[in-house]
């Protein structure tokens, strides 16, 4: 144990060498002889004013050392800029025996900052200098804070320095400022600052780290105090500073701060960052930020930067991963109320994960890969920022849109009268109601609507999209292709390729919301799509089946539904083939017509539900939302069709006549009909609402029906008379032929008798003649 006592006895002589150290300071060495040497050194070395109203004692607790108090800071000639109600050094003891100050612990309490900004700029904390003879204050720190060696460390001079300088090399075990109080004030962007802080650095040393501590509370307002925004923060971390090469590094960084303010959606709002390390080198100007993590709201960003010549012309790196989220809830926190969704269980999951690289002009994200429940979609971008614009490619598979739009709500049949139930006066003069917007209507129809128009009018770029497997209004989309341009409110969509139902659509699209209502223009091409499954899934309607084709030029103007319905403009060709009118059988339809004029009874079992055709042909005028269709024409085997009316889509009804010519049916004896029957041609009439069974929808106009049977009876009667009449007349020619002749024969016979009468009289007279000639001859011989 012998060692044991040597050590206490060791140990004791130290304590007893120091207390004597403590004891010659204390009763040779005063303080407050350095007060004329620590004011001087401060104008001289870094032209400040340093204010020592109060003593300087010795401070024996936490640590040996100098004692200041109700100290002020300013520059020379300049308002105070900064004051505190005491300061303490913690002393080298060998050095103060040699009448020379070695500070390694500083202790700064109750330090007051305050910052102005006037109105043309200048700050209070810039040193001015005079005109005369202007004074480049040094960057330096004061000698009551240099360290205990001698070495310097050199720091390039700027162009504006006259002499080179260099900082003093430092070493303190720690440095500390308690409730510091500060306070901007910025007149120029009308902004007040205040915040209360505590800092403590421990082994202040150059090219070293500094684990850094600090908790601060603050608010922003504008200079009146309104518009507050308050908050806690705190840090903890390492600072290395690098004077040789003007650069530092900040490592390990854990920052927590809360912010509360009315103009925030959530208040308060807690936020976390973590960052491994944060290196600045100033004369690159290059700024790296490796493990960035940032946690608020319960979202999770993690990134890495990497940014070149920040100061002079920035270019910058970047990858950026955010972790799934629930956005449903994040929405809930900032008090932003989600639209209507069919499915409530969209939206939870959502997660982004990007690379980034640009320079202040422009910015390019590539990749892009975003996760939406269960879609996931790649996407890359290039946006410019002066002027603001972009061009972005967005792909993926899978995207059920239905799930992310309003259930739709379907009408009771008494909400709107059928247009059968109207009367003419009635259906035109809803027509013309809902034909006709009023000038409020359409402000009101641009204030919130289907089409954002400021954020329209505010895009500026280009977007592609490529995308398979898509449901919208429960359309079923094999691949989307679209290619769209946004000029300052004209969008336009050239061209717009889909693939569905076993066909595919192209067209050209045109939104312009420049004016106060919105224009959309559109050129459609349909080829070979299978109508009756898409208008199944569209519209719930299952009239027509065939492959259809269309060509056409569509206008409409609104932002509702029912204004765009009612606005609908434009002609359609409309060409399907190898189809049939689906619910309704048109043959059925005449033969009960047939039956009905007969008054028989006609079996409509025997006949099928469908009416097939091989082509069915149309152009369709539509104004105002009215299809109206007078070319209509229906080639089938045993049926021809010709038809005219109106559909109207903003009312989902029809209103429609077809003229049916058949050739009859053996199915049913009150439907064979002879050679002229097959030559008429029985109007049937559609009308009633889309959603009505179709089967109801069409029937015989039987007033049409006994018209047409009513003409074909007066004709047969006419005909009847005419070969009546023409027997007669035949008859009566032929007696009148006889008659004419038997009086031709008649006047011959008399003609002949007479001429025979003549004659033998003429002979008479000649024989009398002659005798008498004789005799005259004989009375004269």
């Amino acid at each position: 144990m012998l060692w044991i006592k040597r050590l206490l006895w060791l140990m004791t002589g130290l304590l007893a060498v120091v207390l004597l150290l403590v004891a010659y300071i204390m009763l040779f060495v005063n303080p407050n002889s350095f007060k004329d040497e620590l004011q001087s050194v401060a104008l001289d070395k870094a032209n400040i004013a340093l204010r020592l109203d109060g003593d300087i004692g010795w401070s024996f607790y936490p640590w040996l050392g100098l004692e200041l108090e109700n100290v002020g800071v300013a520059f020379a000639g300049e308002t105070e800029v900064m004051q505190f109600d005491r300061a303490e050094f913690g002393l080298a003891v060998m050095p103060l025996l040699k009448q020379s100050i070695q500070v390694d612990k500083v202790r700064l309490v109750n330090l007051q900052a305050n910052l102005v900004v006037d109105a043309q700029g200048k700050a209070n904390w810039q040193y001015q200098g005079s005109a005369e003879s202007p004074v480049t204050p040094p960057s330096a720190q004061p000698a009551v804070a240099s360290g205990t060696g001698s070495s310097q460390v050199p720091v390039t001079p700027s162009s504006d320095d006259t002499a080179p300088f260099t900082l003093p090399e430092i070493h303190l075990e720690s440095l500390q400022i308690e409730n510091a109080k500060l306070s901007y004030r910025d007149e120029m962007s009308q902004q007040l600052i205040t915040a209360t802080a505590n800092v403590e650095l421990a082994n202040v040393q150059w090219d070293k780290a500094w684990p850094m501590v600090m908790d601060m509370a603050f608010k922003q307002s504008d200079l009146q105090g309104q518009n507050a925004l308050e908050g806690t923060l705190d840090l903890n971390a390492n600072l290395t500073l690098f004077p040789s090469r003007e650069a530092l590094s900040l490592d390990s960084v854990v920052l927590t701060t809360e912010v509360t303010s009315d103009a925030l959606p959530v208040s308060p709002l807690t936020a976390k960052l973590n960052v491994l390390n944060i290196a600045a080198d100033l004369p690159q100007e290059n700024l790296l930020i490796e493990g960035l993590a940032i946690s608020a709201l319960d979202l999770n960003l993690d990134a890495s930067v990497e940014a070149y010549q920040v100061l002079s012309n920035p270019e910058f790196t970047a990858t950026m991963s955010l972790g799934a989220f629930n956005g449903r809830e994040l929405l809930q926190k900032l008090n932003i109320e989600l639209p209507e969704m069919a499915d409530p269980e969209t939206l939870k999951n959502i997660s982004l994960d990007m690379s980034l690289e640009g320079d202040s002009r422009t910015i390019t994200a590539q990749p892009i890969s975003i996760v939406l429940d269960d879609t996931t979609m790649e996407a890359n971008a290039v946006i410019g920022l002066s002027p603001l614009n972009w061009d972005v490619r967005l792909a993926g598979a899978g995207l059920d849109l239905d799930r992310y739009l309003p259930e739709p709500v379907e009408e009771e049949a008494n909400d709107v009268p059928r247009p059968s139930q109207q009367s003419k006066a009635q259906q035109a003069s809803s027509g013309q109601t809902a034909n006709v917007v009023s000038a409020d209507k359409k402000v009101a129809d641009t204030a919130e609507g289907l089409i954002p128009m400021e954020l329209v009018r505010s895009l500026n770029g280009h977007i592609g999209v490529l995308f398979k497997d898509i449901k919208i209004k429960n359309l079923q989309i094999d691949e989307l292709e679209l290619d769209s341009t946004q000029n300052k409110g004209l969008v336009t969509v050239a061209p717009l390729n889909a693939t569905l139902y076993d066909g595919s659509v192209s067209a050209d699209v045109t939104l312009d919301a420049r004016g106060n209502v919105p224009k959309i223009d559109i050129l459609p091409a349909v080829k070979g799509i299978q109508i009756q499954p898409l208008l199944i899934d569209f519209m719930e309607m299952d009239k027509v089946s065939g492959a259809t084709y269309l060509t056409g030029d569509l206008h409409t103007q609104g932002n509702q539904i029912d204004t765009l319905m009612n606005s609908l403009n434009g002609d359609l060709l409309v060409d399907i083939h190898e189809g049939a009118l689906v619910g309704m059988n048109l043959t059925k339809s005449v033969c009960e017509g047939i039956a009905k004029v007969r008054n028989k009874t006609l079996n409509s079992n025997a006949f099928g539900e469908n009416t097939p055709f091989e082509t069915m042909t149309f152009p369709a005028h539509i104004v105002n939302g009215v299809v109206s269709t007078p070319g209509l024409k229906i080639q089938s085997v045993g049926l021809s069709v010709t038809g005219n009316g109106e559909i109207s889509l903003p009312n989902s009804s029809l209103d429609y006549q077809t003229n049916v010519g058949v050739s009859g049916s053996q199915l049913d004896d009150a439907c064979v009909v002879n050679e002229k029957v097959q030559k008429l041609t029985f109007p049937l009439i559609c009308r009633g609402n889309f959603s009505d069974d179709p089967a109801s929808l069409c029937g015989p106009d039987l007033a049409g029906f006994g018209k047409l049977f009513t003409d074909l009876a007066k004709e047969e009667i006419k005909a009847e008379l005419a070969e009546k009449a023409e027997a007669e007349k035949a008859r009566l020619k032929a007696k009148l032929e006889a008659e004419q002749k038997a009086l031709e024969a008649k006047l011959e016979a008399e003609l002949e008798a007479e001429r025979e009468a003549l004659k033998a009289k003429l002979e008479a007279e000649q024989d009398a003649l002659k005798d008498k000639l004789k005799n005259k001859l004989k009375s004269l011989f």
